[in-house]
């Protein structure tokens, strides 16, 4: 492996690193040296996480090393005399003994830290190092009855309560699991804990935690949410002091921060912790009162069940009761919500004297119940969620009761008015009411299905607060990571921490990989914008919708297509299918899948959608900013050639938590707060984060291509692109119209997928038969100052037809100056020359053919933007017209990227490269058919023959032929092979292209060319010859299985 030294630390990389990767470990390496934080962006496919691991574990080993070589220096030390004796008594001194900082690596989601703990497998640093994963009951249990729960709460309780008894026998094991090394020999990610702790029949959910405690532990992997919340942290025994703490995916940050430190509490769940609470009670009573256990707790034990106190169970239904009715008789205005500030919820419990004193004696005993209950659960019914979540409410709202080196509270538990003043602060209540009851069609009581359905919510807008509780707890450093921070100014003084270290990295792609465009007109002219109300003008959907079509049509592989919302999606789709045929054509164009709201049905829509992209025409998915799809799903290669982003995702305005949000940001900048955004700049930055984060689904590594375009007239503005990656800002191209936006996306796709080829070595630079460029798509029809194409009468009718440009070449719509089409002149001129438009379209062959109709020249002529050439390989068969459907085939020319910048070429360099092209045709020779018409029946086994070639010359002839074939005009291997073939072979070779043209099948269309193409030298070359007209991607396949088809003729 390349050792790569930064800053005097050397790291071992598994691959030469690019230039944004030694850049970003740098930065990594600077913030752990200096001891200070850092906010690193570098965009998806760039390599960061594996920059982060190597570079991180690195720093740590060279510091083992200068701490063992400082510890052997102490041993080595002259002692003073007698103290020698008393070293060698005690080789277990603590000046021995040093402290290495373990690096805790954080992510959002299991899955996440599944990736990242791969990419460590990929590393030196695996080798020797102990590695604990983190991760939920859910993801690691493999008790066969805890295992099952629906419900974590449940879950949490039942394991708990089978360990504390020593009911679980996988548990009993992990002490010999921790003594024989069992789960930390070797790196393994949550599937393979699992795995191995059901073989070694150990519980890879405790192992997992006891291996983080050990001081040999050098990288534990975990959610975020282990992290931010204090209580997990102390149940994980996440040791925070002196650690290194990385956030990776750190774009969800703020939101996991808020969302940790708030509640949303129902008159439903008030509901069910009543029914608990008098269950209990009730089985208590009849236990009491008749020695009897009552139903449904003979899964119970009754020693357990006697320990209850009917007088506390009576009490606690009161106290659920009292709060439900003051939830209940809440006055509300019209609206049915109100918001409060947050000193409300205290005022709120303390009616049913729950304080800061009194509240740990009520959780003590809802806890206690609870456990009680999830013993009785079933997989028919859940017991005990209901107060599990209570308790979570009273540990959020009275979290600075045990918090002594919290920086807003002192550690007197006295001093309750600071501490409901502080926490003020950063909350707000809101209390709404549904419009329709949420009923429970398993229950009965009153209270649940006769009363509207209200909710006390309790938000917290501050992301510092959660962070700064954190930072407190003595973290060494903190580096934040993610492709989409930007703007990192505004993210940092939302977490109110100090980052001094900072980085916006570029990307790892050349400018040819990718095309940015913001488009601001449709196919008809519209503008193109989606907000809530121009949603409901007809046109402007059906704007929308023609322009996703064509957009479409030119784009291979997979599309993905991001709308604002799941409403504004399911607006548009059923638009397009109930009031126009949009939805028709685009299925047509690609099959196309909605991303479903439901979570377990997202794996289904996404493997339908990876199987569409595997069909010739590719699939689209339909997806939202900010959705499932938008985040942790990876579209490499053609299952993410295009990103559309349609509209802009504003957060609901309506939404009274973003109504508060903005309200909390502008009382925090009137009150002088330093670096705080208003609410204003946050509700802005939201959108821009969500279409930052749509766009990282493409272009996923170093050889990754693919369009990002942006389908709102508002993206052409300064201040929006501004809030788009940096790597992106640069290249974003406005688009006023939108048939030059086709034309510039179509000519984008051509020009890499014939770069790719180049890159892979799949065929050699394009040549004619003289050695001259052919003409390519984008070359520029020489002119003269009127925009008229020039015209010379001295010049032959060749050199006419050259000057301008052949249409054998390319297979879209002809580009002149002044229209999309040939204009009337040109058509004119051309005639004038001696030729018809279909000569001149093949490329002046001088065969006869019939006059031109005066429908062909309508045709020609046409100034519709979406009239082009549309003939297949299967009419090109029998046309004889060198186009195919894909006008982006291997065998056409090179285009331009930009058709702004395409060279003028001068009448003179036309005529002196046809004269070179004239001197080299001269010097080839070719081989010479015989002009053999359709065979008859009785000719069928009849083969045309070569006229005689020299022995000498035969080698370079028929390499001359074969690249005639290959590379030159597709009008002549059709000719050719229409008089190689006999009749019936001739049907079958188009049955074969058919057929491959509608299913992609490489391996049946080799087979069946082969049967009957494999059996003399000019059909063999006709075989590999074939290739132009197979896909870019599966060339290289067709050509392999040619060869073993060959070989065995052979």
């Amino acid at each position: 492996m390349p050792v790569i030294t930064i800053r005097g630390i050397d790291i071992e990389f598994p691959f030469k690193p690019y230039d944004v990767q030694l850049d970003y470990m740098t930065k990594v390496i600077e913030a752990l040296q200096t001891g200070q934080n850092a906010v690193l962006e570098s965009p998806t496919g760039t390599g960061k996480t594996l920059c982060l691991l190597c570079s991180t574990l690195a720093w740590r080993k060279t510091e083992i090393s200068r701490l063992q070589a400082q510890a052997k220096q102490l041993e080595t030390e002259v002692l003073p005399e007698g103290l020698s004796a008393w070293r060698e008594e005690k080789p277990n001194d603590a000046t021995t003994h040093f402290s290495v900082p373990k690096i805790i690596y954080a992510s959002r989601t299991h899955s996440q830290l599944t990736q990242v703990v791969n990419e460590l497998k990929r590393t030196a640093y695996a080798k020797n190092l102990v590695v604990s994963v983190l991760g939920s009951r859910e993801q690691m249990c493999i008790h066969p009855d805890v295992s099952q729960q629906t419900s974590n709460q449940t879950m949490v309780h039942m394991c708990r309560n089978k360990v504390s008894k020593h009911l679980c026998h996988f548990y009993n094991n992990i002490d010999d699991a921790k003594k024989n090394k069992v789960f930390s020999s070797e790196v393994l990610d949550i599937e393979d804990l699992v795995s191995l702790g059901k073989r070694r029949m150990a519980c890879p959910y405790y192992s997992a935690r006891e291996i983080s405690k050990q001081a040999e532990c050098g990288i534990i992997f975990t959610p975020y949410n282990y992290l931010l919340d204090r209580k997990s942290r102390r149940s994980h025994n996440l040791e925070i002091n002196g650690n290194i703490i990385i956030f990776d995916e750190a774009h969800n940050l703020e939101k996991q921060c808020e969302e940790s430190a708030s509640f949303d509490l129902t008159s439903l769940d008030l509901a069910n912790c009543i029914e608990e609470v008098g269950d209990l009670l009730n089985a208590v009573t009849k236990m009491r009162d008749t020695g009897t256990i009552a139903d449904g707790h003979e899964a119970g034990e009754s020693s357990t069940l006697s320990e209850f106190k009917k007088e506390e169970l009576a009490l606690m239904k009161s106290f659920f009761l009292t709060i439900e009715k003051q939830l209940d008789e809440m006055k509300l205005p019209e609206n049915k919500s109100k918001s409060e500030p947050g000193k409300f919820i205290f005022d709120y419990f303390s009616k049913v004297n729950l304080t800061f004193d009194t509240h740990d004696v009520l959780l003590e005993l809802i806890e206690k119940v609870a456990l009680y209950l999830s013993t009785l659960s079933n997989s028919f019914r859940t017991r005990g969620a209901a107060l599990q979540k209570f308790s979570e409410v009273l540990k959020i709202v009275f979290t600075a009761s045990d918090s002594g080196n919290n920086p807003y509270f002192g550690a007197d538990p006295r001093m309750c008015l600071r501490r409901i003043e502080e926490l003020s602060k950063f909350y707000r209540v809101h209390i709404s009411e549904d419009d329709k009851s949420k009923k429970d069609v398993w229950k009965k009581q009153k209270s649940v299905i006769s009363k509207p359905s209200r909710t006390l919510s309790y938000w917290c807008f501050s992301p510092g607060y959660a962070m700064r509780d954190l930072m407190a707890s003595g973290v060494r450093n903190l580096i934040l990571t993610s492709g989409t921070l930007t703007p990192i100014s505004s993210f940092a003084s939302e977490l109110q921490v100090d980052f001094p270290i900072t980085l916006e990295n570029d990307h790892v792609i050349d400018r040819h990989q990718m095309f940015v465009a913001s488009l601001t007109s449709g196919l008809r002219g519209g503008v193109l914008e989606s907000t809530f109300k121009s949603r409901s003008d007809e046109k402007k959907v059906l704007e929308l919708g023609h322009t996703l079509v064509e957009i479409l049509k030119l784009s291979p592989g997979g599309t993905l297509v991001f709308f604002p919302s799941y409403s504004a999606m399911s607006h548009y789709v059923s638009s397009w299918k109930d009031k126009c045929a949009v939805m028709e054509l685009l299925e047509k164009v690609k099959p196309c899948t909605v991303e479903p709201r439901a979570k377990n049905e997202l794996k289904i829509a996404i493997e339908k959608f990876y199987g569409d992209v595997k069909c010739p025409t590719g699939g689209a998915l339909f997806a939202v900013c900010r959705g499932k799809v938008s985040e942790g799903l990876d579209f490499a290669n053609d299952n993410g050639r295009a990103v559309i982003i349609i509209g802009i995702p504003f957060p609901p305005w309506k939404d009274p938590k973003v109504k508060l949000k903005m309200s909390f940001l502008d009382d925090l900048k009137r009150t002088g707060a330093q670096y705080t955004i208003n609410g204003n700049e946050w509700y802005r930055q939201q959108a821009c984060r969500a279409v930052n984060q749509a766009i990282g689904r493409v272009i996923r590594h170093r050889y990754d291509y693919g369009s990002i375009i942006l389908c709102d007239h508002r993206y052409t503005r300064p201040d929006q692109i501004e809030e788009l990656p940096k790597w992106i800002q640069s290249h974003v191209t406005k688009f006023d119209d939108c048939p030059k936006f086709l034309r510039r996306l179509k000519s984008f796709f051509c020009s890499i997928k014939e770069k790719e080829r180049v890159r892979l070595g799949a065929a050699p630079p394009r040549i004619g038969s003289g050695g001259t460029r052919r003409a390519q798509v984008g070359d520029n029809i020489p002119s003269s100052s009127s925009g008229k194409i020039a015209f010379s009468v001295k010049r032959s009718k060749e050199e006419f037809v050259k000057s301008l440009k052949p249409a054998n070449e390319v297979d879209i719509h002809i580009e002149s100056k002044g229209s999309n089409l040939l204009s009337k002149e040109t058509i004119a001129m051309v005639e004038a020359s001696g030729l018809d438009l279909i000569t001149f379209f093949t490329g002046g062959n001088k065969r006869k053919r019939s006059p031109l109709k005066p429908s062909d020249k309508d045709f020609f002529a046409s100034t519709s933007s979406n009239s082009k050439i549309k003939l297949g390989l299967l009419d090109a068969l029998d046309e004889h017209c060198d186009v195919t459907k894909d006008g982006c085939s291997g065998f056409f020319g090179k285009p331009e990227e930009d058709e702004t910048n395409r060279p003028q070429s001068s009448t003179h360099q036309l005529v002196m490269d046809k004269r070179k092209e004239e001197e080299k045709r001269n010097k080839r020779k070719k081989i010479k058919l015989k002009p053999n018409s359709r065979a008859s029946d009785d000719e069928k086994n009849m083969k045309p023959t070569a006229d005689h070639i020299l022995p000498k010359e035969e080698s370079q002839a028929r390499e001359a032929s074969l690249k005639e074939l290959r590379w030159g005009p597709a009008k002549t291997y059709l000719e050719t092979i229409r008089n190689a073939l006999t009749p019936n072979n001739y049907v079958k070779f188009k049955e074969a292209t058919k057929s491959y043209k509608e299913n992609g099948d490489i391996e049946a269309v080799v087979t069946k060319l082969g049967s009957f193409m494999a059996k003399d030298s000019l059909t063999r070359d006709l075989l590999r010859a074939f290739e132009r007209f197979i896909k870019i991607e599966q060339q290289q396949k067709y050509a392999e299985l040619v060869a073993t088809t060959l070989d065995k003729e052979s």
